[in-house]
């Protein structure tokens, strides 16, 4: 007869992967038909949030930046028919205190899914 004796030895657990990351997608809005877009536009909360303006009361800069960057990527879209690539968005910021223009480059992406388009910072994907 053999006695069994226990092993206690604790290992880490491997880490799960994720198939999704967790990101929010808000709805381009208004301006995503404008552009031509037929399918629907969302943009990442991260995207949103890097594109938001120096002072709060420049929310018109906000808008102007992010039909820009969908501008881009409807071009991107139309001419190179791939459903996804990335791309870099540059643009200034005004900052109305120190009275210069502060340069700003995102590194973007875009992905063409059956019936939406999702457009965010590179790490969103």
């Amino acid at each position: 007869m053999t006695q069994l004796t226990l092993n206690l030895t604790f290992a880490p657990v491997p880490p799960v992967k994720t198939l999704f990351k967790n990101t929010t997608w808000l709805n381009a809005g208004w301006a995503a038909p404008c552009l031509g877009f037929t399918k629907k536009v969302e943009i990442s909360q991260s995207l949103n949030d890097a594109l938001m303006p120096i002072h709060a009361d420049d929310e018109d800069d906000h808008d102007q930046q992010l039909y820009d960057a969908l501008w881009l990527a409807h071009h991107h879209l139309a001419l190179d028919q791939r459903p996804s690539f990335s791309f870099t968005f540059d643009f200034l910021r005004d900052d109305k205190i120190s009275g210069r223009f502060i340069a700003t480059s995102l590194r973007l992406h875009v992905e063409e899914k059956e019936q939406l388009i999702l457009l965010g910072l590179i790490q969103d994907f």
